[in-house]
């Protein structure tokens, strides 16, 4: 490793784009999105992003979409983006040592760390009462993806020709599958398909989940709001992430197509792609295997 940029060999490279849109709809932007190199703690908030080769402590890639009305919504949204990759470079710092599960442990404090300052903001400040954001956090550290979600902003990986969701909805309706309850076949038409069970702020404490992934060259990874799952097909999705296209050209595709089919909410995307000797090769056909992070299946790890 240089000791100087803390870049290891056989680097993991990155290319990463990201863009936000109001939508048609929505009289202001509730999104935000953020990267950060967690090596040096270079943030970006704006695209075009410089391509990155993966440092000793890792990169953030995150989304988050705000609600609660007014300019609350954006105020928990910026809260949480300013906040996350802050606290979580400062203390993979201050580690001598970073394993994947004091990584993983870390990210998830910051969004938890994140979920103590809005929550105190809307106690606080009556006109922010009530805010809060959703989380997608993909953190990559070496070639291991951890996700971190808080409510319903979703990540896919795209390997060969097909599209995986890393996250899972937080969602009334999907609770109510979990508990056995029947709910209809068609769950696009079912308003509670809306309606989160927690967000970042909105309550004292909140439960992170995290879901880990191997990646492997050639992976294209999506962060997106609901403004654009809700309103671009997922075959659609993957069409554009497979294009020959700079990734921006793809990022703002995608957000033309969601504004084109109505646009009803505001649309944040983030789309990054990796390669470089720190990966396994690519095997096209090798599904992508999504597991819950377990701290005992990295017991042990340095």
């Amino acid at each position: 490793m240089d000791e100087a940029t803390g870049v290891i060999q056989n680097a993991i490279k990155v290319k990463v784009c990201g863009a936000s849109d109001m939508g048609r709809i929505r009289k202001n932007n509730e999104d935000n999105f953020v990267v950060c190199n967690l090596t040096t703690g270079e943030v970006s908030r704006t695209s075009p992003f410089p391509a990155l080769t993966l440092g000793s402590l890792g990169s953030l890639f995150m989304v988050a979409d705000g609600m609660g009305g007014e300019a609350s919504g954006e105020v928990a949204s910026h809260i949480c983006t300013f906040t996350v990759p802050k606290r979580l470079h400062e203390n993979l710092k201050s580690l001598k040592q970073v394993s994947e599960m004091n990584f993983v442990l870390l990210l998830r404090e910051s969004i938890e760390y994140a979920n103590q300052i809005i929550h105190q903001r809307a106690l606080d400040d009556p006109t922010h009462r009530g805010m809060g954001t959703t989380a997608t956090a993909a953190a990559l550290f070496g070639p291991y993806l951890f996700v971190a979600q808080v409510g319903d902003s979703r990540a896919y990986l795209n390997r060969g020709n097909e599209l995986t969701q890393l996250t899972r909805d937080q969602t009334f309706l999907n609770y109510l599958k979990e508990i056995g309850v029947q709910v209809p076949s068609d769950p696009e038409m079912d308003n509670r398909k809306s309606i989160l069970t927690q967000a970042v702020g909105s309550s004292e404490n909140v439960n992170v989940k995290v879901t880990c992934t191997l990646l492997q060259q050639g992976d294209s990874l999506l962060l997106c709001s609901d403004g654009l799952y809700n309103m671009v097909p997922g075959g659609e999705i993957l069409r554009v992430m497979m294009g020959n296209e700079p990734l921006a050209n793809k990022c703002q595709s995608l957000i033309d197509q969601a504004n084109a089919n109505g646009g009803n909410d505001n649309i944040t995307v983030v789309m990054a792609e990796f390669s470089g000797a720190g990966l396994p090769p690519a095997v096209p056909d090798a599904p992508v295997e999504v597991r819950e992070f377990r701290q005992e299946d990295f017991a042990g790890r340095v």
